[in-house]
């Protein structure tokens, strides 16, 4: 009773391989373990993960989404150094965030990425609303990110991605 169940979960596991990010790499892996959980009466995978899962037929494509986009031509010597002015990221939903004991924050976006807040930076969170309510727009230069919430004007988070 249980094989085509774990050739569903192990086909769906398969289909998280083009996911480059190693966080959803393992949370779309999780996911795909959602048939089993059903079979064996557990409790539901969180809907992130299992919305990670490309559905059957669809893996090539995820590989081919999953590679890094060509090198874009190089603006002079000022945005080597500077850095693109492009947001890494736009208006893209939280999953989840968590505070930490001295305040600072993580955030899980909808596409898997990670972000910690600096324990340098003297900007405090005061999120209180489910996770998805929240849009973040996300801006890198070099290593370094500042991080935005679409319903919190002003404030900016330095942030540096896990």
């Amino acid at each position: 009773m249980a094989e085509p169940t774990r050739d569903e979960v192990m086909a769906g596991a398969a289909r998280c391989d083009g996911i480059s990010d190693n966080r959803a790499w393992l949370d779309c892996f999780y996911g795909s373990a959602q048939p089993m959980r059903v079979l064996l009466g557990l409790s539901p995978a969180p809907a992130a993960q299992v919305r990670l899962v490309p559905p059957p037929g669809a893996a090539s494509a995820r590989k081919t989404a999953a590679r890094p986009a060509p090198a874009e031509r190089s603006g002079g010597f000022f945005s080597e150094l500077l850095g693109s002015t492009r947001p890494v990221v736009t208006d893209m939903p939280m999953t989840s965030y968590r505070f930490a004991r001295d305040r600072t924050f993580t955030v899980t976006l909808q596409d898997g990425q990670v972000y910690q807040q600096e324990e340098s930076d003297l900007t405090f969170a005061r999120w209180t609303r489910p996770a998805a309510t929240y849009l973040v727009t996300i801006q890198g230069s070099g290593d370094k990110y500042t991080l935005r919430v679409k319903d919190d004007p002003g404030a900016t988070f330095r942030v540096r991605r896990r």
